[in-house]
């Protein structure tokens, strides 16, 4: 979260935008006192917002998870495309040899 003061944000709105864009609350402060509060969109516009980006949207608004800030990671459909691993995996082992670590 940042706070900023009513003319700092006018003269540099596009980088208080870009951290809104990357997840932040921005506080816009006038003598000290919180007036306003920017952050990204809770409700979906029709059209333009898919439901799983509103629930998201709503969830990191609630706190309860942090959207990446990055769209570095490989695609969901070039995940969907690998094949499945060789031998299965047996979970309870693998819990198993963490705890005991």
């Amino acid at each position: 979260m940042r706070a900023v003061g009513v003319k700092v944000l006018k003269d540099n709105l596009s980088k208080y935008l870009r951290y809104v864009r990357e997840g932040e609350t921005v506080y816009v402060t006038d003598h000290d006192t919180v007036i306003a509060e920017i952050h990204r969109p809770t409700s979906p516009s029709p059209g333009r917002v898919s439901r799983w980006e509103a629930f998201v949207n709503d969830e990191a608004r609630r706190g309860s998870l942090i959207p990446a800030r990055s769209a570095s990671g490989p695609s969901l459909n070039t995940l969907a495309a690998l094949k499945p691993a060789g031998a299965p995996i047996d979970v309870q082992v693998l819990l198993d040899s963490m705890q005991s670590d």
